[in-house]
C-alpha cells in the first residue's frame, strides 16, 4: 500500500500518526524498563563485585546477548498482544498494522522487533527513516508494514 492510500484511509477512520516526541518518550521508558530488569538479573553478581569496577564492567559487557534477547521479546510480545510496549501505552500510542489498522500478526511483530533491535546495533541509523516520509516509519516499521499512530 502506498502512503497516499495509507493517508487517505487513516483519515476516514480518523487516526492520527503518532508524533515522534510521544515515539522517543516511549522509546525511552522502554529503555530504562530493560536496563532495569537486566540489573535486576545480574544484581547478585553487581553486589558481590561493587568494590571492583572492572569485574563490574565485565559483568556489563557478558550481558549484551541477554540484552538483545530481552528487548526482541519485550517488543515481539506486547506489540502482537497489546499494540503497544509500556512505554508506548504510557504515552498513549500503539502501532497497527497498515492493511488491518489492527495489531500486527505474530509474525510481523517479530520481524518488526527484530528489524528494530537491529537498527538499534546499527547506531540508531536506521530511525532515520521516520524522516524520510510522511508517514514517520522507521525501517522496522517499513518491514513489518506497520505505523505509530494515537491512541483515541
Amino acid at each position: 500500500m502506498d502512503i497516499e492510500k495509507i493517508e487517505e484511509t487513516l483519515a476516514r477512520e480518523e487516526i492520527e500518526l503518532a508524533p515522534l516526541w510521544k515515539r522517543l518518550v516511549a522509546f525511552i521508558i522502554d529503555d530504562l524498563l530493560i536496563s532495569m530488569v537486566l540489573i535486576g538479573i545480574n544484581w547478585d553478581s553487581i553486589v558481590q563485585n561493587s568494590h571492583d569496577k572492572e569485574a563490574i564492567l565485565g559483568i556489563v559487557s557478558s550481558s549484551w546477548i541477554a540484552l538483545y534477547i530481552i528487548k526482541i521479546v519485550y517488543q515481539w510480545l506486547f506489540v502482537c498482544f497489546y499494540g503497544a510496549t509500556i512505554g508506548k501505552i504510557v504515552v498513549k500510542i500503539r502501532v497497527i498494522e497498515v492493511g488491518l489498522l489492527d495489531n500486527p500478526k505474530m509474525g510481523q511483530s517479530f520481524v518488526r522487533s527484530c528489524f528494530r533491535i537491529l537498527s538499534e546495533m546499527l547506531m540508531y541509523l536506521p530511525f532515520l527513516f521516520v524522516f524520510e516520509n510522511r508517514i514517520y516509519q522507521a525501517l522496522h516499521d517499513k518491514v513489518a508494514k506497520t505505523i505509530v499512530v494515537n491512541l483515541k
